[in-house]
């Protein structure tokens, strides 16, 4: 247990009466050293905290660059397999296989309740002459023009973040084929 007695809270309030602060305070702004030509520093003053101001500088130890347009403070990113954000809410990439053999319609991914359907990767390949398209529910919209394949070829659309294509809300994604041709694969999406 720590005893404070009276005479230390005479010589601490007697200290204090006569301590001169090493800063002065401004607007959104504190000097140090007042009176002696102290450096002003910057600082934000929010309900009588103040937050010190930051340029931020980049480089190798014993150098500073200004970040700024023409020299931007260099990054590293990283994916994470697993999980993503679409307009800021994690999502989590699906996958469906592409087994597609009758002409005209065939559903790759049902319609989602309140989602659309935003396709990330695909690949694809034919077992004869076919002409193939994405569209925005059977018999829809088309997403995609034709690829024309040919027996044994294909297509692969490869990792785009942003998406190749993607149905509207409450829509299936549609493979329409010209022919009763086999077409097999898959395909990495999202729901949005």
């Amino acid at each position: 247990m720590i005893f404070e007695s009276k005479v230390l809270k005479r010589a601490t309030r007697a200290f204090y009466a006569d301590w001169s602060p090493i800063c002065a305070l401004t607007a959104d702004n504190f000097v140090t050293n007042p009176g002696s030509g102290g450096s002003t520093f910057a600082a934000d003053d929010i309900s009588s905290v103040y937050y010190p101001r930051v340029k931020v500088t980049w480089g190798a130890d014993g150098t500073a660059t200004d970040a700024s347009v023409a020299a931007p403070v260099p990054t590293q990113a990283s994916t994470e397999s697993n999980q993503m954000t679409a307009g800021g809410t994690v999502v989590t990439p699906k996958f469906a296989a592409i087994a597609a053999s009758s002409s005209g319609n065939n559903t790759l991914v049902a319609a989602v309740t309140s989602k659309k359907v935003r396709v990330l990767a695909a690949w694809l390949t034919a077992n004869g002459t076919v002409n193939v398209k994405f569209q925005d529910g059977a018999g829809g919209t088309d997403k995609s023009g034709l690829a024309y394949l040919v027996v044994n070829t294909g297509l692969v659309l490869p990792y785009n973040p942003a998406g190749w294509l993607e149905t509207t809300a409450n829509t299936l994604l549609n493979l329409n084929l010209s022919a009763a041709v086999a077409v097999g694969g898959g395909l990495v999406y999202i729901e949005v």
